[in-house]
């Protein structure tokens, strides 16, 4: 009788224990998100930033880098996932707990738009320059300091400011006055925003390069603009 008790104690433990280990081992299934990213045209690979943040309140933050990702995803979560890369523009995807595959994982790549020849220049619209004058007013401050935020908000990227004048005058005195225009532009980010020199490229362009057209005010050809050269 002893015998039969110890037996039944012993068969008890391990089905028990059976029991347990099976359950652990199903806790301990670890499900993820994995892709690759790529150029949206040719599908090569594109090294880029990955930071991924749960979704909706962002309580857990990633950062990776490279051309693949792959991170842990649990039971109901969600995800927001951006990619960034010098000469594209910032990818977004969301991926869901529900999309996994039968093997536990999300797979899904991030396609990469190139950034076309024009999107990567910008003028400054609120840079306003009186005819003949490269004296920057205090109207214009705003304008320059949101380019300081942008470029202490991207510590690697370079930029070159353009300088252009109508083409009313003297040609070579218009180069001069729109070098004159990217100089003091320089000036005010070096000195008064703290950016360095090395991230701020100039050229001047004169009256050369005119944008109004028939029916445009002819002021507008007084500009500034900015060409992001790195990202």
């Amino acid at each position: 009788m002893a015998k039969q008790i110890i037996f039944i104690y012993f068969v008890s433990i391990f089905y028990i224990g059976t029991c347990l280990g099976s359950s652990v081992m199903a806790d301990t299934v670890v499900n993820a998100v994995q892709g690759k990213v790529v150029h949206v045209e040719t599908g090569e690979l594109v090294e880029a930033k990955i930071v991924y943040e749960s979704l909706p309140y962002g309580n857990k933050i990633g950062v990776l880098s490279g051309n693949r990702y792959e991170f842990p995803i649990k039971k109901g979560e969600a995800y927001a996932i951006y990619a960034t890369a010098p000469g594209f523009r910032k990818a977004t995807i969301r991926v869901l707990f529900s999309e996994k595959n039968e093997n536990g994982i999300v797979e899904q790549d991030i396609e990469m738009i190139p950034v076309k020849e024009e999107e990567h220049v910008m003028r400054l619209e609120r840079l306003i320059f009186s005819q003949g004058q490269y004296t920057i007013t205090e109207e214009s401050h705003d304008e320059l300091d949101r380019l300081a935020v942008m470029l202490k908000g991207s510590p690697n990227m370079v930029v070159q400011l353009e300088g252009h004048t109508d083409s009313k005058g003297n040609a070579k005195q218009n180069m001069k006055l729109s070098q004159l225009r990217v100089d003091a532009v320089k000036e005010y980010l070096v000195d008064r925003k703290s950016i360095e020199k090395r991230r701020i490229k100039i050229k001047a362009f004169g009256g050369s390069k005119p944008i109004a057209t028939d029916g445009d005010d002819p002021t507008i050809n007084r500009r500034v603009e900015v060409r992001i050269l790195k990202y």
